[in-house]
């Protein structure tokens, strides 16, 4: 089995109860303000942004920019996570369209977007220099993409996928910030900054 095959099967399996996996759902307040406020202090609160997701999972971070007024799109490969985020959104007012999408392989016209951002996404992609080309090219001129890194050493080998599958994803183990913000700057975006809230550490860059 191809290793994008594989790893899309793994996060598609409907048994996973994913928002129970320790710091993949969120359980406390705390969370959700420190994320608020992030996104916050990365993305400006003057105006109203068209925004996607990306590896929205089960639409937390999705949720919670359409809760601070944004137009957002909430986008993932596993069709079960996207069913439990169109799940969480009936019972609410909040509008969120969830789409089937490849992080590597958009199917967005480019320049539609004012931002992309992701959660927990960089330490599964296979080819992560690929997708930060492809968020870059779906944002507008002047727009961000914005991305979490996980911690050097934060998963045991047989984490999810396994130590065979993680061998072969670069961040599957975690990252230096230095290393995405490079793959940011080849991907040809400017004005590239690592921001630490807490726990979170996030990279965020501008496309020309």
């Amino acid at each position: 089995m191809k290793l994008k095959e594989h790893i899309r099967e793994w996060w598609d399996d409907a048994h996973h109860d994913y928002d129970s996996i320790p710091e993949h759902g969120v359980h406390s307040r705390a969370e959700k303000e420190l994320w608020g406020d992030a996104l916050t202090r990365s993305l400006g609160t003057a105006q109203r942004l068209k925004v996607l997701d990306m590896g929205t999972g089960t639409g937390f971070l999705a949720l919670l920019l359409a809760e601070m007024g944004h137009d957002v799109t909430g986008a993932d490969w596993s069709k079960s996570k996207l069913k439990e985020a169109n799940e969480k959104i009936k019972s609410s007012d909040i509008p969120v369209k969830f789409v089937i999408e490849d992080a590597e392989d958009l199917s967005f016209e480019g320049g539609i977007f004012d931002a992309v951002v992701s959660r927990h996404l960089i330490w599964t992609l296979s080819d992560p220099a690929t997708a930060f080309s492809e968020w870059a090219r779906v944002v507008k001129p002047g727009g961000r993409v914005l991305t979490d890194i996980p911690g050097k050493h934060s998963h045991h080998s047989n984490h999810h996928f396994g130590e065979e599958i993680g061998r072969q994803l670069p961040f599957y183990n975690g990252s230096d910030p230095d290393a995405v913000v490079r793959m940011f700057l080849d991907a040809g975006l400017t004005n590239v900054s690592v921001q630490r809230f807490n726990e979170l550490v996030l990279v965020s860059g501008e496309r020309l």
